[in-house]
């Protein structure tokens, strides 16, 4: 079986161009979302493997148009009627971390498990995502423009956030539609997991409503959505993407550089981030990759 490669990106074509081409010369369809505020869409090479999904949307950092960004490209993924081993969603700064062959055997193997490759952690959250667990990004009602850290009011963010944290309040539609599950934005789900969460996400317009404003939608919506279907055992809690952070609750990760790619390549990882690469610097990448197989 082929894999369905969600790519959303909004700079560096060349780099997409060289990923896409990378995947598709592996027999797997690759569906790429531009950001509708960027220029690049007519630098995209396509072909038969290679489309770029038609319903741009502009996406601002943190903001439900990422998953709106995200479930336009799903929903191509889904009309085009084929079965995918899996679906993953990389951005244009991902590269594979195995050479194809051990990336295809590694996901043969999980495929075989029915494993869904995602961090899915329920709310609230023991670790980094602040002192309630992280409830404050759905039990808070976000105004959108307060969201985004390219907002001139987004200094109001957590003087906001801490009124209700401290107040305890929660919205109303909380209530209904918790519990909440949460993880990283990037995943690779079994083709099967995909069409439930993209049906569930479909016959519920109040829930992706209710995503509108929250806090980076992105890292809630699908693991909630998964929640609701038969596939949320079968997460592994793992998203198996390799990133290192430049300091601790940073908003970002850092570029990797070149003296980290054999790190990467033994990390057990099966895709890494994030790269921003020179024309010409992706292929390479690549070419090293397959020749440490």
């Amino acid at each position: 079986m082929h894999d369905a490669y969600i790519i959303l990106c909004h700079r560096n074509p060349w780099q997409v161009n060289e990923l896409a081409a990378y995947l598709a010369a592996g027999g797997h369809d690759v569906f790429i979302h531009v950001d509708k505020a960027s220029d690049i869409a007519d630098r995209i090479q396509t072909s038969e493997r290679i489309r770029l999904v038609p319903d741009r949307v502009t996406v601002t950092w943190a903001d439900w148009s990422v998953v709106e960004g995200t479930l336009a490209a799903v929903r191509h993924v889904v009309s085009s009627g084929k079965q995918y081993r899996y679906v993953h969603l990389l951005s244009g700064q991902c590269l594979p971390a195995k050479p194809r062959q051990v990336l295809d055997a590694a996901l043969d193997e999980a495929y075989a498990a029915r494993r869904q490759i995602i961090e899915y952690k329920r709310l609230p959250r023991r670790d980094s995502w602040g002192r309630d667990g992280g409830i404050h990004r759905v039990g808070t009602w976000f105004p959108r423009w307060i969201v985004s850290k390219y907002s001139p009011w987004h200094r109001w963010f957590w003087p906001y956030t801490n009124k209700w944290i401290r107040l305890k309040l929660r919205r109303p539609l909380y209530f209904v539609f918790r519990p909440f599950y949460s993880g990283a934005q990037w995943w690779s789900l079994t083709g099967e997991c995909m069409a439930a969460v993209a049906e569930y996400a479909a016959r519920h317009p109040l829930f992706r409503y209710f995503f509108h404003h929250t806090f980076c939608s992105d890292e809630l919506f699908f693991q909630t959505c998964l929640s609701r279907t038969p596939y949320g055992a079968s997460a592994t809690d793992d998203n198996q993407r390799y990133l290192k952070w430049p300091v601790n609750n940073s908003q970002s990760p850092m570029d990797l550089p070149e003296e980290q790619w054999r790190e990467i390549w033994g990390s057990g990882a099966l895709f890494a981030r994030k790269f921003n690469m020179q024309p010409g610097e992706t292929e390479r990448y690549l070419q090293e990759l397959e020749e440490n197989l």
